[in-house]
């Protein structure tokens, strides 16, 4: 030990002396500690003691001056040493108190190891972490009056850079680690600090925060959170610490009068940093607050003797809190703790509530009531605190007396919503109550806030004034009634900053004013204060109670508050408003004087005369009045008996206003017209309204349109129209839209339409179409040009996407009916040109939110309406068919190509197929364009053996195909959306032959770009949709050329660095349409040659495909290597072409392997075909064995390196490497094994069945490896796998894990070892490691069919290994090691596809099963992992050799009860991430239905006893049936407990997933499919079940003495057994549940279909019971109930109940 001291004396000397520099002592001490062979007494002890003792006198500063001695709280090696000491200590304890050794001594461990944890007890620690915190504020305060970043920096420095004095951020992080050691729980026993002791370093490290965020600009981020972390664990155990206290006063104490407001100034100023630490700091200040200040013992003394108004009448000692308050009120933090003060109430009323549920008992109600007023107390206390301190702004309305009002006016309005929150507030009809009076006079306040605002013009002062209108509102509505008209003007016209407010405003009062009784009043005030603005109603075009967010709140308020039989008195007071408007504006008023002709000579140039207008400003508005009516009358559900009654009340509205404006818009006698009728003021103000309120009561209203519109008006109003000028454009919106409307009711009332009808509706809608100015589409493109909905924004170009809107999206089947060619040629050619695909798109996508052509479009173009059209679909794809045809006329080049492309328009054009019947123009055509097309592409190909260059035709094209390109997409998008049922045959084939065209034009004279790329995906996917839908090959069927063609793209699509690298994944969808493609011409040339006609053509084409194969596998197959990104090669896209044709021909051959005439056919016409085929396997397998062994090889030395020791990571990753590039050829192998298993006898050898099958164990080595180096994902993904995509690597072992898996048992290299055996355990792993991969379905169902080829053939024992890893294993996996619907899948296949002997291993587990899938049912989230669950379940309950006893099936309902709870995690899901939607319910009802009645069926015996629980659970079902009745205000108090389903899951379902969760324990019901199952499910408890009796094992034949003997097969016999008797006794509490349900007033069964659904059952139930049973239902029922059950019974008697007649 050279440099250490010889003796334990001379080394406690060197470390306590002086002598020894600080430095050298710590590197003795550290030594010391580290080395096991110093030897000293008590050695831990002793160097901790030591520690803490340096430590301790570093926390007082020397006296004397002279001491430079450094400071050893700032030096870093004290700290290390001090914090390696904790930990070891810490990790010592936790050992021991792993083992169970909590107080002895192993043997492992000395005496001074757990000696050394008492010196913490002798020794003050605390003070230590105290003084390096106050060091920390000290040179914070330093760093922040010197005010340079630099310096601030400096100070905070490394360690070995730092000045004498200066602390580091490595020193604070170590000693917050230290004091985080500390703070554990395996040192709770030795670090127990007092709340003496802790106080102190709290109050400092509050300061230290203080100063820490007052210069934060001046600190890093690092820094910012290693101050907070270490203030975070202080904090955090101080909340604790004070939690535990016994002495509650004196925390009350501490906090309240020591350390209130600096917690105050954290908590507020700890806002402005982010991240985690500072929400986990403002979490601990929080909890400090809340238990150092409010003890549920404690809380009625806090009001103890308060008089209103003064808080200093209070007698308790809790009186400092409230002082501590208004001093710092009154101080320059008055910010801070006025925005404190809600939280602290919320503080004391969940303490105060937490004692009231601890004291349910006798004398609930007085104790709640004092605790009420107690609350109540202490709020009034908190409110008048912060309401001291209001400047009066009338005598200093300076900036800051604003703004110090805004903020007390803010803190108020947080107080009041608080308030509303905790429902402390309790209305009363008295008054005169003590908090109505307060309410009332907190009103007042806000309110002359409000009003000083408004005189002030200060737009923050009045959105907070607005708000605390919107709170008081909401606690009590009476407060409202006396300023209700006083505050309609501060709405109407906000201010800028108050917008917001105004709005929340007008929302609250909808829904205070919206009920029935209410809305008259609500309306009668609005219509008041809008007068005074009906002459000026710009200055009302901003206001928010007539936004768009607040008039779509009145439909639903109406729909859902308003009974309809009320809706004639609304009605009628918009009526009596329109007369007031109609009394101060009639068109008499306005009539023009008679003109000399001097005026008329000296007319405007917009044709209104001078004398005209000078009285058109007195026109009064009717806009916002209409907008009002218009949403309510779409709120309303009206039925044909209700419209009778809304129909005098709607004419009425006719008679006062409507009348006044339609009529005298007809032609005059001597012809002339008002001008008024024409100025823009009175359109917008007048007559535009009317048309769309007219237009809203026709749509609604029938008998409205009848009674009030006739053809007669609509043409004269057309009329005058068409003969005069000056019309706005939203008028003539608003007019076509009312003229199309008027022709389809025309059409659907009349009951037959004479020539003379139609004649009228022609000319009407021709006028629609000419004033719509559609034609203008034409000549400009406007995709992108946004239109919000409104008719009065419709103007310029946005008129014209209004008109298509109109006419087209709304009304297409009128226009299109009685429309002319002209009208429809111009929709489709607007169609077609105004289509822009998504790589068109040069500009930025409009809103979603704004309506556009684009979107119209394609709204209209995925609508079944736009092409059932009558006459409009054939004009549409033939426009289509012939743009597509002028597009080729644009690519071409050659007088050959153009002359193929004249002739492919010659039969698109549609005046050409007029002339002569369709199918002979096309049957002579087709041949033509196709042998002309293999013509052209056969001169292509031999220009490509000559190596022409491409460059000189692209550069002679470029200025051709620059038009052209946007709308070959375009146009080829549009096809590739129309659904092919909706074509003719002819249309069909002249689009095969465009898209065969297009494809050899886009490869020649397209570059491989985006837009190129994509057109041909399009136009490929466009032939291959043909060719499925005809069952053909399509243009293959002609010439092998075409099939050439088709196969050459691929040197075209690698041409371009776009084409390569496939960024977007494009090129991979065009290689896989390509292969399908090629499979369907498989197919179909397989099928022609069993044709005796047809089989030398397809033989033809066949051997030409086989040819091209054969030459891509002696070129490509050895080179082809799969990419870890998204590049394409040549060789890649040929084998996966030469993939698609053996798959197709293995497919087809396996399709007709029993064909009858099978060997006859193999023998002679499948002769030739067969001979390439069989060399084309040959030529593969030698090709991809090559290729493979080098990859066995390499598996080899990986293997034989790891059995050497060695670890082997490189050669994994290389392995791993070389696997994922062969990929191609092990996915061709897997097809030659299939092709060879398929035909071993009649053209393949056992030798070269038995060659194929030799690598098959080795491939299965391979997916065992490669399954092995999957990495966990509870842990960090390992660099060899990171390196590539998941997808390619899981697809890999997929296709190795199929093929392997099933052919293995085939190859005599294959010998069964207990490996082997595990390998469906091993697979079962990387099932359940794959599930959150996006794995294809091919994949996936290779994966299951391999699991079940192994599970086929394992040994009972492994299959044991099987199920305990699916019931065991995954278990403890981990949270997201396993997916449980992954899990649930491999469940069912495992349990229901067993076979006969393993089922006897499946019947052992059920118990296990059962339990395993209740634990998945109470955990997860996912709909289809529950129904997945209780699918499993019925099979269970449904398998004849299970035979399951009654504590079994009491598990299935265990299952089902824990589904009911309302703490399912689902539920919690719904609220949170999704909406569940009535798919979701219905599904799970259905799974639900399926095991309930093979319960019902199978186990009737098991189930005698259980029938309590089932009966519970068809209870609970009958609540997924019913609805919230409209007129129950969603938010009534005590709503929630009226309407509370005992089965929530399958009452939570919503219809519309816009919804949301709206708050209320009630969804949408469950379908009428659902209820016609539940039924069913009812019927079957009164039949009889079917049961099995198993005698496995048995001895003897029980048949013989079995009563009701069904029958028996395999060793179990059927019986019968009749379980009515005992469920007759519970059904009249099914029946008692369902008459409940009716008899509610909020919530019932109400939908007819779904009552009419549920009869069967209800009448089964009553087949059930007998006369003592129907007693005892009346007995407990009330005049309601009986009269349902009286008449449910009368129908059981008439309809349902067996009479022998």
């Amino acid at each position: 030990m050279e440099g250490f001291p010889s003796s334990s004396e001379g080394f406690a000397k060197a470390l306590k002396g002086l002598q020894v520099s600080p430095s050298e002592k710590i590197r003795l001490a550290k030594e010391a500690w580290e080395r096991k062979d110093v030897v000293i007494p008590h050695k831990h002890e002793f160097l901790l003691e030591w520690l803490c003792n340096a430590f301790a006198k570093s926390c007082t500063p020397s006296k004397n001056l002279r001491d430079s001695s450094p400071n050893l709280l700032l030096n870093q090696e004290y700290w290390d040493l001090f914090k390696d000491m904790i930990d070891d200590i810490a990790c010592n304890r936790r050992r021991h108190r792993k083992h169970g050794i909590v107080d002895g001594i192993d043997s492992g461990s000395t005496i001074t190891e757990h000696q050394a944890p008492a010196v913490l007890l002798r020794m003050p620690v605390i003070p230590i972490f105290t003084a390096l915190i106050r060091l920390m504020t000290y040179t914070i305060q330093s760093a922040s009056k010197q005010g340079r970043h630099a310096e601030a920096h400096a100070v905070l420095a490394p360690i070995q850079d730092i000045p004498q004095n200066s602390l580091s951020t490595d020193v604070l992080q170590s000693a917050s680690s230290c004091f985080e050691l500390l703070s554990s729980p395996a040192m709770s026993e030795w670090f127990q600090p007092t709340l003496e002791q802790f106080t102190p370093l709290v109050q400092t490290t509050l300061e230290a925060l203080i100063e820490m965020i007052q210069v934060s600009p001046e600190l890093s981020t690092k820094e910012q959170h290693i101050m907070l972390s270490f203030a975070h664990i202080i904090l955090d155990r101080f909340q604790h610490l004070i939690a535990i206290q016994p002495n509650q006063r004196k925390v009350f104490g501490v906090v309240a009068g020591r350390m209130f407001e600096a917690l105050v100034r954290v908590r507020t100023a700890i806002y402005s940093i982010s991240g985690s630490t500072t929400v986990g700091c403002q979490q601990a200040v929080d909890m400090i607050l809340k238990r150092g200040l409010f003890h549920h013992e404690h809380l009625q003394e806090y009001t103890t003797g308060y008089v209103a108004g003064d808080e200093k009448t209070i007698q308790s000692y809790h009186k400092q809190l409230f002082e501590q308050i208004a001093s710092m009120v009154n101080s320059g933090h008055s910010k801070a703790v006025l925005d404190i003060l809600p939280v602290l109430l919320r503080y004391f009323v969940e303490e105060s509530r937490r004692k009231q549920r601890s004291m349910i008992g006798t004398g609930f109600d007085r104790i709640m009531e004092s605790a009420h007023e107690t609350e109540f107390s202490f709020f009034k206390i908190i409110y008048g605190l912060a309401k001291k301190p209001l400047p009066d702004l009338s005598e200093d309305p300076s900036d800051i007396s604003v703004i110090e009002q805004a903020n007390i006016m803010g803190a108020h309005n947080h107080l009041l919503s608080t308030l509303l929150d905790l429902n402390m507030y309790q209305p009363s009809n008295d008054q005169s109550t003590d908090q109505f009076v307060f309410m009332s006079t907190t009103f007042e306040g806000v309110y002359s806030c409000l009003s000083m605002a408004q005189a002030l013009s200060n737009g923050e002062l009045q959105s907070i004034s607005l708000a605390g209108v919107v709170v008081l509102a909401q606690l009590d509505d009476r407060l409202l009634k006396s300023h209700l008209d006083s505050l309609w003007p501060v709405m109407f016209c906000p201010l800028q900053e108050a917008h917001h407010a105004a709005l929340e405003v007008a929302k609250t009062f909808l829904e205070i004013y919206g009920k029935a009784c209410k809305l008259e009043i609500f309306l009668k005030s609005l219509f008041l204060s809008l007068r005074k603005y009906s002459r000026r109603p710009e200055t009302l075009e901003s206001s928010p109670l007539f936004s768009k967010s607040f008039l779509d709140l009145l439909p639903t308020n109406v729909r859902s508050y308003l009974p309809l039989p009320q809706a004639p008195s609304i009605l009628d007071v918009f009526a009596e408003e329109f007369m007031v408007l109609d009394s101060c504006t009639t068109i008499e008023r306005f009539e023009p004087t008679p003109e000399s002709s001097l005026a008329k000579r000296r007319r405007l140039n917009s044709g209104k005369p001078k004398d005209s207008l000078h009285n058109s400003n007195d026109i009064s508005s009717a806009k916002f009045v209409t907008a009002i009516l218009i949403h309510f009358l779409m709120g309303l559900r009206i039925t044909t008996s209700q419209e009778k009654q809304l129909n005098q009340a709607f004419r009425r509205i006719y008679d006062h206003y409507l009348k006044s404006i339609f009529e005298p818009l007809g032609i005059n006698e001597d012809n002339t017209y008002n001008t008024l009728w024409r100025s823009e003021l009175y359109q917008h103000r007048r007559l535009l309204p009317a048309l769309q309120l007219h237009y809203v009561l026709c749509k609604i209203s029938t008998q409205y349109w009848a009674g009030t519109t006739s053809m007669s008006l609509i043409e004269r109003v057309v009329a005058t129209f068409q003969s005069s000028s000056g019309w706005i454009d939203p008028t003539v919106l608003s007019l076509n839209r009312v003229v199309l409307q008027h022709v389809h009711l025309t059409v659907c009332i009349t009951d037959k339409l004479d020539d003379g009808l139609v004649r009228r509706c022609k000319d009407l809608v021709g006028f629609t179409m000419t004033t719509s100015r559609l034609v203008c589409l034409l000549e400009k493109k406007l995709p992108l040009i946004s239109w919000d909905g409104c008719l009065e924004s419709a103007l310029g170009d946005k008129f014209i996407v209004a008109s298509w809107q109109i006419q087209v999206n709304e009304w297409l089947d009128i226009v299109c009916r009685f429309g002319t060619v002209n009208a429809l040629e111009l929709i489709a050619r607007v169609v077609a040109t105004q289509y822009v695909a998504n790589v068109d798109l040069t500009v930025i996508t409009s809103p979603s939110n704004s309506i556009t052509i684009q979107g119209l479009v394609q709204v209209l173009l995925r609508s079944s309406n736009f092409y059932e059209v009558p006459s409009f679909r054939p004009i549409f794809v033939q426009v289509v068919l012939y743009y597509l045809a002028r597009c080729c006329i644009g690519l071409c080049h050659t007088s050959l190509e153009r002359s193929l492309a004249n002739k492919l328009s010659s039969i698109a054009n549609p005046t050409v197929l007029e002339k002569q019947p369709k199918d002979i123009t096309l049957r002579s055509a087709i041949p033509d364009i196709l042998t002309e097309l293999a013509k052209v592409i056969d001169i292509r190909l031999s220009e490509m053996r000559e190596e022409k260059s491409r460059a000189d035709r692209h550069s002679s094209m470029e200025r051709q195909i620059t038009d052209s390109e946007p709308t070959l997409l375009s146009l080829l998008s549009i096809m590739h959306l129309v659904p092919l049922e909706y074509f003719e045959k002819y249309e069909r084939n002249v689009l095969l032959m465009a898209m065969a065209i297009l494809d050899y034009f886009i490869q020649q004279y397209l570059p491989a770009d985006a837009t190129g790329i994509r057109c041909l995906l399009l136009a490929r996917r466009i032939s291959n949709a043909i060719m499925t839908f005809r069952g053909d090959a399509g243009v293959l069927l002609h010439d092998p050329s075409v099939l050439k063609g088709l196969l050459n793209y691929i040197t075209w699509n690698c041409s371009t660095s776009y084409g390569i690298e496939d960024k977007d994944g494009t090129g991979q969808a065009l290689i896989d349409i390509t292969c399908s493609m090629v499979d369907n011409a498989v197919k179909f040339y397989m099928a022609q040659m069993y044709d005796p006609v047809q089989h030398e053509a397809a033989s033809k084409l066949f051997q030409g495909l086989l040819q091209i194969t054969q030459e891509w596998v002696k070129e490509s197959l050895e080179h082809s290597s799969t990419t870890f990104d998204r590049r394409i090669s040549e060789p890649h896209i040929r084998v996966n072409i030469i993939s698609c044709v053996c798959q197709s021909f293995v497919h087809c051959l396996e399709q007709n392997q029993r064909s009858k005439n099978r060997n006859h056919i193999l023998g002679t016409q499948l002769a030739d075909p067969f001979k390439l085929i069989e060399a084309l396997f040959d030529s593969i397998q030698l090709k991809t064995t090559q290729r493979i062994r080098k990859v066995l090889a390499l598996m080899n030395e990986t293997t034989e390196i790891s059995h050497n020791g060695g670890e082997g990571k490189t050669e994994k990753g290389t392995l791993v490497e070389e696997a994922q590039r062969c990929l191609d050829q092990i996915e061709l192998y897997g097809t030659i094994i299939h092709y060879r298993q398929l035909y071993e006898h009649e053209v393949t050898s056992n030798e070269d069945r038995d060659h194929c099958l030799s690598l098959t164990p080795d491939l299965f080595s391979l997916a065992q490896v490669l399954i092995q180096s999957l990495p966990d994902h509870s842990t960090q993904r390992s660099v060899m796998v990171t390196e590539f995509p998941s997808k390619n690597f899981i697809h890999l072992i997929t296709i190795l894990t199929g093929y392997s898996c099933r052919y293995l048992h085939l190859s005599k290299a294959w010998k069964s070892t207990d490996g082997t055996e595990r390998s469906p355990v091993e697979l079962l792993s990387l099932l359940l490691t794959v599930s959150d991969q996006d794995l294809s379905p091919k994949d996936s169902a290779l994966l299951k069919d391999a699991y079940l080829s192994m599970l086929g053939t394992i040994s009972g024992d492994h299959f044991d290994l099987v199920l305990n890893w699916l019931l065991e294993e995954t278990h403890f996996s981990g949270e997201h090691a396993v997916d449980d619907l992954v899990l649930v899948r491999y469940m069912e296949i495992t349990f229901l596809n067993a076979h006969h002997i393993q089922k006897r291993k499946v019947r052992r587990q059920v118990s296990k099963l059962l339990s395993r899938l209740i634990q998945i049912l109470q955990r997860t989230q996912s709909v289809l992992t529950i129904v997945g669950v209780l699918d499993i379940m019925a099979g269970i309950c449904s398998e004849s050799s299970f035979e399951l006893r009654t504590w079994e099936i009491g598990l299935v309902l265990e299952g089902i009860a824990s589904l009911m709870s309302p703490s399912t995690p689902l539920l919690y899901a719904a609220c949170s991430t999704r909406v569940l939607t009535n798919q979701d319910t219905a599904k799970i009802f259905t799974a639900l239905y399926h095991v309930l009645n093979n319960v019902a069926r199978f186990r009737q015996g098991e189930l005698t006893t259980l029938i309590p629980v089932f009966t519970a659970i068809l209870q609970g079902i009958f609540h997924g049936f019913k609805s919230l009745h409209a007129s129950i205000a969603r938010r009534q108090q005590g709503v929630e407990t009226l309407i509370k389903s005992p089965f929530m899951l399958l009452s939570a379902g919503v219809a519309d997933q816009t919804q949301g969760s709206r708050g209320i324990p009630v969804g949408d019901p469950l379908p009428v499919e659902c209820a016609e199952n539940f039924a069913r499910l009812l019927a079957a408890l009164g039949s009889k079940g079917i049961s099995t009796l198993g005698l496995h094992g048995s001895g003897t034949s029980q048949e013989s003495f079995i009563p009701g003997v069904a029958g028996s097969s395999s060793g179990s016999i059927s019986i019968t057994t009749d379980a009515s008797k005992a469920f007759g006794k519970h059904a009249p509490y099914i029946l008692l549940e369902y008459l409940s349900i009716q008899c509610s007033v909020v919530a019932s069964i109400s939908q007819q279909s779904l009552r009419n659904a549920l009869l069967p059952g209800l009448y089964a139930l009553l087949d059930l019971c007998g006369d003592w049973e129907r007693e005892m239902m009346m007995v407990g029922l009330d005049n309601t109930g009986k009269t349902l059950l009286k008449g449910l019974y009368a129908d059981y008697l008439k309809y349902f109940k067996y009479t022998g007649r």
